[in-house]
């Protein structure tokens, strides 16, 4: 099998990250709080470690535990949902295939029912659902030496000549405290403060704000941004009736109000990718999303400039990163890093161990004494942070 130079690709991956008039993006996906790691405390007492917030798995799992009903006979809107979908060999196991789901029945059922299900029981689970997932995913981050905040200081570590893209799939805060609390700008498409609202004019306009402040895209919404009154995109930490979650799982939306933030979201997606020898680095995502998907792989074939490098936990064959490796073996500019082995320039290899150039931070690259094939360990979003940090090393005091 080829191999690929485990400390060529780090190293091209540094040097891209310290330019400060490259066009440089981060893709935060679900599996990022994962790596931030807290004790838990059951109802009986009994503490465990555990992942901040849950991967979708595990979200799906609290959801079902909190809306499926005890008595069989009388089974729940969400029991009819579940079994519907087994039925059809779709997944249970993922909230958002659900949530999809949910939102194709009520968007046909009208005034009269989908599969036995009316709009309101729909409408009523699609709420439930949302208010559920706020509530798993409403948690802070327990302390400031985070990748988060690594992340957030290395954007403000140098003086930028184009701003840092930050997308993001998640649902969670965490990267807004971490921003806030270490004093990096960012522009998130909102603007106010009391009821912040949704601003299409400046997203469509972002290249006239300050380079410093980093642009802040939440493709699928944000725990805090709530749909007033049926019409207005706002943020806001308020939670009342006429306040309802804004969640976007999927790509179908029932109005125009829901689906602007959106595609306004999806759109800068697009557009950074066709930006002169941009530059992404995903962490986190497991190429789950068919839509976003298509959106990369389209881009980069149209920009051959472009460049994207997608870091995944774990081993390469593993069977969540089957769509991951169908996509790097059909685009060249996007390269999948796992632990054990890569896709790079649509040639898969396990990593070979060269004599180190540069010192990396521990736990980045680990190889048995003596062995000549080595792991790579940026999939682990701690160890991103990392590098992260270890590049804005004294670069705050001498302005490089």
């Amino acid at each position: 099998m080829p191999t690929h130079a485990v400390f060529r690709q780090v190293g091209y991956i540094q040097q891209s990250l310290s330019q400060n008039k490259k066009q440089i993006g981060f893709f935060i996906g679900a599996g990022c709080p994962l790596s931030i790691r807290v004790s838990h405390t059951d109802g009986e007492g009994n503490v465990t470690d555990g992942p901040l917030i849950p991967d979708v798995a595990g979200l799906t799992k609290c959801i079902h535990e909190q809306l499926y009903s005890v008595d069989d006979a009388k089974p729940s809107t969400w029991d009819k949902i579940i079994s519907m979908i087994a039925e059809d060999g779709g997944s249970t196991s993922n909230i958002e295939h659900i949530l999809t789901q949910v939102r194709l029945l009520g968007s046909v059922a009208g005034k009269g029912e989908a599969r036995g299900l009316k709009l309101e029981e729909l409408t009523a689970l699609d709420e439930e659902i949302c208010k559920i997932i706020s509530k798993e995913v409403d948690k802070p981050l327990p302390d400031q030496d985070s990748p988060y905040h690594n992340l957030a200081i290395w954007t403000r570590s140098i003086k930028r000549d184009q701003p840092v893209h930050i997308f993001t799939t998640n649902y969670d805060l965490l990267i807004e405290q971490a921003f806030e609390e270490s004093a990096a700008p960012y522009f998130d498409g909102f603007i106010g403060a009391r009821k912040a609202f949704f601003d299409l004019g400046a997203v469509e306009d972002e290249e006239l704000l300050p380079a410093r402040w980093s642009r802040l895209w939440k493709v699928h919404g944000s725990l805090n941004w709530r749909l007033v009154n049926g019409k207005d995109v706002i943020r806001s930490d308020i939670q009342d009736d006429t306040h309802c979650h804004l969640i976007y799982p999927s790509h179908l939306k029932y109005d125009q109000s829901r689906k602007m933030p959106y595609l306004a979201m999806l759109d800068r997606l697009k557009e950074f990718l066709l930006k002169p020898s941009a530059v992404l680095f995903m962490s986190g995502y497991s190429f789950g999303d068919e839509h976003i998907n298509d959106i990369i792989c389209r881009t980069l074939e149209t920009n051959p400039t472009a460049q994207v490098f997608s870091f995944l936990f774990g081993s390469l064959s593993a069977d969540p990163y089957k769509n991951a490796k169908s996509c790097a073996m059909r685009t060249p500019n996007l390269s999948i890093l796992a632990f054990d082995r890569a896709i790079i320039g649509r040639t898969e290899g396990e990593w070979e161990m060269s004599e180190d150039p540069f010192k990396l931070p521990a736990g980045i690259v680990v190889s048995p004494v003596g062995e000549a094939i080595c792991e790579l360990k940026l999939g682990d979003f701690l160890q991103f942070g990392n590098l992260l940090r270890n590049l804005t090393l004294g670069t705050e005091d001498n302005g490089n």
